[in-house]
């Protein structure tokens, strides 16, 4: 059974840092795919281009302000404005897809992804050090998509995207909070399913893969939002 009442390792926080470090090392430069802004729904309606993959991002601006106003720790804030942002980002972004563009849709994704990982170090390992891992870590994310755009290798980002997986998995097994994040990871997973069969889904459904992406993503971040409500009652 885990191990609840015990704090996770410091080994699990050391040991995806190394991982990076590896893969930095021993795998090359991974370029921006030109592919990548080609989607399969370009319907326009009223107006707007990719209509479905611009107003799919609604949820995110809801659960944005939703967390704004709800909640003032250090860690909630900078999560909840991603999140906003992200519905500001990604729609700009996906009204005319390009490099230049998608930088604003990737800058405040990493604002989510390493503000979640503060949380997550402060339940599972050391509220103290969560806090103050906080500012490091977003300025991690800021420099990830600098590097890429100076020089178009996606390595950082990924790490800044996916390395959270690394510390969320073992912090589950440690902590009951944690572990009541599962649904998060699921419609995570599924949402990124959903990204890589963009077209495939397109010709089955009503929205393209990349529609079904953001509102997967959108309920995820919902429940981060009834997560943290639980944990301040």
């Amino acid at each position: 059974m885990p191990n609840t009442g015990k704090k996770l390792p410091l080994a699990f926080l050391l040991a995806p840092i190394a991982l990076a470090v590896i893969f930095l090392l021993v795998y090359p430069p991974i370029p921006q795919d030109e592919s990548y802004h080609v989607f399969a729904d370009q319907r326009q309606l009223l107006g707007i281009p990719n209509f479905w993959n611009v107003v799919s991002n609604v949820g995110f601006a809801v659960v944005g302000i939703m967390g704004l106003l709800r909640f003032h720790e250090l860690a909630s804030r900078p999560l909840f404005a991603g999140v906003f942002l992200t519905s500001i980002g990604s729609a700009y972004y996906h009204w005319s897809p390009d490099d230049a563009r998608l930088i604003w849709d990737r800058l405040p994704l990493t604002i989510v992804f390493l503000s979640l990982l503060s949380i997550l170090i402060g339940i599972a390992y050391d509220e103290r050090i969560g806090r103050k891992l906080l500012l490091p870590l977003l300025l991690f994310g800021v420099l990830t998509i600098v590097w890429w755009k100076i020089t178009d290798d996606l390595r950082p980002y990924g790490i800044a995207q996916f390395g959270p997986i690394a510390i969320l998995l073992p912090a589950m097994y440690y902590s009951k909070r944690v572990r009541s994040l599962w649904p998060v990871a699921l419609l995570y997973a599924l949402a990124k399913l959903a990204e890589t069969f963009d077209a495939q889904i397109f010709h089955w459904a009503l929205w393209s893969g990349h529609t079904w992406k953001h509102i997967l993503s959108g309920f995820a971040t919902y429940y981060i939002y009834r997560w943290q409500s639980h944990a301040s009652t």
